[in-house]
């Protein structure tokens, strides 16, 4: 699926050649069997066959467009990187792959929740266990650093007494568990969670806190959560999703750079994987009404008419 030579036994086509060589006039060294590869899982188009005329047989052509989507797959292909993030990559970066279905199968995989908790499982203990496991990870270590380190500046709203590793540990764990759509968590267990996310909850009063935990309560349950956003994936005009991206780019690095100070700096392949599930959530947001529309079941959630 990545760069390599010439496949064994068979000469390139024509068309392939030219095709090579116009990425290489780019700057982009890509083999043969690459983009035959690319074109078989249809990240990009394959060639057309044509009839020359008066026995003359047929020629291979790529379609108009060809060497631009050939010069963006291969802007997001390298070794190693999950099928699922390439696909992605492509979406945040302005394009779809040949087949549209790639995308919605990246956004399953990536998206995809994990079993409920069955008769007698508790699905805090499920999150809790997830947490110390991520935690105890290469990626996990310097988040759960910056969830301790924005906890000490919010102590105030910590219980006194409480151990800032298990209070960032907890935060992991609600925030599973408000990714994955299971609502076992308290109203503190939120507020602990913004307040690890890098929120100034410290800096707010206790009814303000409690009004921005049922806030977050109602918006992870309507638009964060992960089963939402995977049916929504399943389900919607790809060429919506591609519109919000631009927004989507937008809103995520300004949602990174606030983060920037708490957290270290995330690779490009993680910024263009929030893009894309960030414009999942801008549809979503369209979907129920705006802004606008969330802002009522919020005012709904405070004045008691949902559940908190």
């Amino acid at each position: 699926m990545y760069l390599c030579g010439v496949a064994r036994g068979r000469e390139p086509s024509a068309a392939a050649r030219r095709l090579v060589q116009e990425l290489a006039g780019r700057g982009l060294v890509v083999g043969y069997r690459a983009i035959e590869d690319w074109a078989a899982r249809g990240l990009a188009p394959a060639p057309v066959r044509r009839s020359l005329g008066r026995g003359r047989g047929t020629a291979s052509e790529y379609p108009p467009g060809a060497v631009e989507q050939y010069a963006a797959v291969a802007s997001v292909m390298r070794r190693g990187l999950p099928w699922q993030v390439s696909v992605l990559k492509l979406l945040a970066g302005g394009r779809l792959p040949a087949s549209e279905n790639l995308v919605r199968q990246a956004f399953g995989d990536l998206l995809a929740p994990p079993p409920a908790a069955g008769p007698g499982e508790d699905a805090l203990d499920r999150a809790e266990h997830a947490a110390a496991q991520t935690a105890a990870t290469r990626t996990g270590r310097p988040i759960l650093r910056g969830f301790e380190r924005n906890l000490r500046r919010a102590g105030q709203v910590l219980e006194p007494g409480t151990e800032i590793a298990a209070a960032a540990t907890g935060v992991m764990a609600t925030l599973s568990l408000v990714l994955t759509g299971e609502p076992e968590w308290s109203t503190g267990a939120l507020i602990e969670m913004m307040a690890g996310l890098g929120f100034p909850v410290g800096e707010m009063t206790s009814d303000d806190r409690a009004d921005l935990a049922r806030f977050a309560s109602v918006y992870s349950a309507e638009v964060m959560s992960v089963a939402v956003l995977a049916q929504l994936a399943a389900e919607t005009p790809l060429h919506r999703i591609q519109a919000a991206v631009p927004r989507a780019r937008e809103t995520a690095r300004e949602a990174l750079a606030g983060l920037s100070k708490a957290f270290p700096r995330p690779s490009q392949d993680v910024a263009d994987v929030i893009t894309a599930i960030r414009a999942l959530m801008l549809v979503r947001t369209e979907d129920l009404g705006g802004d606008e529309a969330i802002a009522e079941l919020v005012s709904q959630a405070l004045s008691g008419q949902l559940a908190s």
